[in-house]
């Protein structure tokens, strides 16, 4: 790096360099500026779509029943990149399987489990598509769905319920193993049903149960 000896060599000095470099630089600050200028744009029009999703999404769900369905429907339709679909399709399928409606509500869950973009949301519709389809008569699709979740949060749950379906089918042994699976990932908390369920198929294999 040079050494500028007198004021007025480091004043040419500078001088020169603003005549190079000047413009890009200056275009660095105005691209830099905009940058910021359109991040905050993106981040404020990000905050409103939001807030009007979100109003979208209770002015649809508010009151819902079966008879306001086609409302709900066309929101979930509008709004199918956002997470209020999904929560929107899974109230849905509630009301449809009040009002008795099972095969609806199979088409609401499965469409949150085919569309939805967190995993968590996943695993209960799945684990909700699965019971519906129970009560459907349809324990084989429903214990094809409840073989592996996709967040660990869930594996309680798929297993007691892939355990219920295995001892309907007369599987004692798959069930248990299913029941312990889910009592091995914290399925016993809040739960006395699931340690019935070991408890029984303990005493018919004879054995004793944790």
């Amino acid at each position: 790096m040079e050494i500028y000896s007198t004021e007025e060599q480091q004043v040419e000095a500078i001088k020169s360099f603003w005549s190079k470099y000047g413009n890009a630089i200056i275009g660095g600050v105005v691209v830099g500026l905009a940058s910021i200028y359109g991040w905050n744009w993106y981040q404020s029009n990000q905050k409103a779509e939001q807030e009007a999703q979100s109003l979208a999404y209770q002015d649809a769900t508010e009151n819902l029943s079966v008879a306001n369905s086609e409302q709900v429907q066309t929101f979930i339709e509008s709004e199918a990149d956002s997470g209020y679909a999904s929560l929107a399709a899974l109230q849905l399928a509630k009301s449809f399987v009040e009002a008795g409606e099972l095969t609806q509500a199979s088409t609401q869950l499965k469409w949150v489990a085919d569309n939805s973009n967190d995993p968590a949301l996943i695993d209960l519709a799945t684990y909700r598509l699965a019971r519906v389809l129970i009560a459907s008569g349809d324990s084989e699709q429903a214990l094809a769905l409840v073989q592996q979740p996709e967040t660990t949060a869930f594996t309680a749950q798929f297993s007691e319920l892939k355990g219920d379906i295995l001892l309907e089918k007369g599987d004692e042994s798959g069930a248990r193993s299913a029941y312990q699976t889910a009592a091995d990932n914290d399925g016993l908390a809040g739960n006395p049903g699931l340690k019935m369920k070991l408890d029984n198929l303990a005493q018919d294999n004879g054995t004793v149960s944790l």
